[in-house]
């Protein structure tokens, strides 16, 4: 946390304020009349005789005086420089009425316990004069400290021309880029409206094939050749040079977290939706949900428009204290260079997208959770411009990289994009939301897959929360710590009875209808079930939420003649199983499946 305090501008600008405590003691040594370290002939001295003031006599003690009321003056800047460095960490406004109120009492403390000091070795008798002499070397010091800091300024100004003599001057280069950035404008927008005329994508898309580093050698050529026009990074990349910037280049320590259990968790977030945003949703709902998290980082969201899918990712940011991007996803969208953006080759600069600044922020705060909502996600074809996303999700942690343009050799990148790389952070979620309508695309299988997808089939009736409901801080840390012991306990975990019971219903429906329970499936299993126990759930109705989701969704539109007596064999496989009307999810796909054969 503390290194986060110290920056290169806060430790500039506590040095000067080091000086002017030097400034201001020696200033008041010089100016006592009959101080016996410096001669009334002393420059100071005669600068204040010039504005009438430095007659005053006050000794030993004034010295004194001074010296602690110059160190106070230096630990007041320096509080204030820290506290305000301590706001923008924590995401506080500057200047909001709590900070105004820290500087305040920051100002007072010091200054009644300099002042205070004064008054103890002066005498109330002797006030006058003492704030007198006070208010003479804080004037004259003032006058000294700025002009010395005009003379450095100035020689420093003249050395650095000098040794700059013969490069080109670059006063005006503020005016020529604002120039610049206008025509980009216009470009980008003549691009985006050519985009659907383009049968290859060109235009913007042709030139995210370049950027993304996956395609289009033209691209990159172009940066090779356009090198020595790619050397300030802030024009290239000016979104993410703001964001180094704000957070001056450190990562942001980890969050004090809540100590909530998972069960403990998904009651209260349950009580939160109910309470505080009058959202009512089952309790295998609120668990499927966290468990999801706990499985894979992309999630789906499904069903009927008014059913809540929006607002469950949305309210869980807001009850965790999570940053929070709704995407509404477009039509046109075709490729990954409309969630990460593209090179323009005609500005070279990088089109920088929301999403590309918020997974590049999620790299400077990295415990805390980051949700990502893709709305309407089938309006588009998702396996389209999620693809690579998909991709790189399924792989280990550490791998997860995005390559956003091929960088020309002595270009300096933002801070965090490494040689053209975005970091997708784990503490980064996505969740997609779908309609089932005419308007939207089938979602592909290989989709469904690797996501955990929930099923929003109608709204819930209204209940009245018995408990706990108020907001909470949750790091990711602690989630996935949450998530790791879940996973950890042999008691979440399926065991050779459940694996046994779940070979008979996955091997009946291999046979008859050459569907398989692959390897991701099992490891989705594998993690969902855990978690879901931890939340408060049961085996079974994990285990009927993967079957309903993962297998059983397959069979729909499949008409053969075998298909609705093979489904009525399975139904009353699952009862003798596992029991009549314990796996309900299952029963109703079936049921629903029977009814439209």
């Amino acid at each position: 946390m503390f290194k986060n305090l110290f920056t290169r501008r806060n430790l500039i600008a506590i040095s000067a304020a080091f000086f002017y405590g030097l400034v201001f003691i020696l200033t008041g040594i010089a100016l006592d009349a009959d101080h016996a370290m410096m001669t009334k002939s002393n420059l100071i001295f005669k600068i204040g005789q010039a504005f009438h003031v430095g007659n005053l006599a006050l000794g030993r003690t004034g010295l004194a005086c001074i010296i602690v009321l110059g160190i106070y003056i230096f630990i007041f800047i320096s509080l204030f420089i820290f506290e305000k460095r301590y706001a923008k960490i924590n995401k506080l406004k500057t200047y909001s009425r709590r900070m105004v109120l820290i500087y305040v009492i920051t100002l007072l403390l010091c200054l009644g316990l300099s002042v205070g000091f004064g008054f103890i070795i002066q005498g109330v008798d002797n006030a006058f004069n003492y704030f007198s002499y006070i208010g003479q070397t804080l004037f004259i010091s003032l006058l000294v400290y700025l002009a010395g800091f005009g003379l450095v300024t100035a020689a420093l100004l003249i050395i650095f021309n000098l040794i700059n003599i013969d490069k080109p001057f670059k006063f005006g280069a503020d005016e020529e880029q604002f120039e610049i950035d206008d025509e980009t404008d216009v470009t980008e927008e003549f691009e985006q409206e050519n985009e659907d005329a383009n049968a290859e994508g060109a235009g913007g898309a042709g030139g995210a094939g370049g950027a993304g580093g996956a395609g289009g050698e033209g691209g990159n050529a172009t940066l090779g050749n356009e090198a020595l026009e790619l050397d300030d990074r802030q024009r290239v990349f000016p979104g993410l040079s703001v964001i180094d910037m704000n957070y001056n280049g450190y990562r942001l320590d980890n969050l004090e977290s809540s100590q909530l259990s998972l069960k403990e968790l998904s009651t209260r977030f349950r009580n939160y939706l109910a309470k505080v945003e009058k959202l009512y949703y089952d309790e295998d709902t609120i668990r499927f949900f966290i468990a999801g998290l706990g499985t894979s980082h992309f999630s789906i969201l499904e069903g009927l428009s008014g059913t809540g899918k929006s607002s469950l990712p949305r309210y869980f940011s807001k009850f965790v204290n999570a940053s929070y991007l709704l995407l509404s996803v477009q039509t046109t969208w075709r490729d990954r260079s409309n969630l990460l953006g593209y090179f323009n080759d005609f500005s070279h600069t990088y089109t920088e997208t929301e999403l590309l600044l918020e997974l590049y922020k999620a790299n400077y705060d990295p415990d805390r959770i980051h949700m990502f909502v893709l709305d309407e996600m089938n309006i588009s074809r998702v396996e389209y411009y999620f693809a690579d996303f998909l991709s790189v999700l399924e792989g280990p942690v550490d791998t997860w990289k995005m390559k956003l343009m091929q960088l020309p050799y002595g270009f300096v990148p933002p801070v965090l994009l490494d040689d053209g790389y975005i970091t997708i952070m784990p503490n980064t979620y996505f969740v997609g939301t779908a309609n089932k309508d005419d308007s939207t695309f089938q979602i592909a299988d290989k989709v469904y897959d690797r996501a955990i997808t929930i099923d929003f089939t109608n709204r819930n009736p209204e209940f009245e929360p018995v408990g706990e409901y108020e907001p909470i801080t949750l790091s990711s840390s602690r989630l996935d710590q949450l998530f790791a012991d879940a996973k950890a306990k042999e008691n979440n975990k399926l065991n050779d009875e459940d694996y046994q019971k779940l070979n008979k219903i996955t091997s009946y429906i291999y046979e008859e209808f050459d569907l398989t329970f692959g390897n991701r499936i099992q490891n989705q299993m594998e993690n969902l079930v855990p978690v879901f126990v931890a939340c408060g759930g049961t085996k079974e109705a994990a285990i009927d939420f993967l079957l309903t989701r993962k297998v059983l969704a397959k069979l729909e539109g499949r008409f053969e003649d075998y298909v609705k007596g093979a489904l009525r064999k399975l139904l009353i496989l699952i009862d003798k199983t596992y029991g009549a009307h314990t796996l309900k999810r299952s029963e109703e796909a079936i049921n629903r499946l029977i009814r439209r054969l």
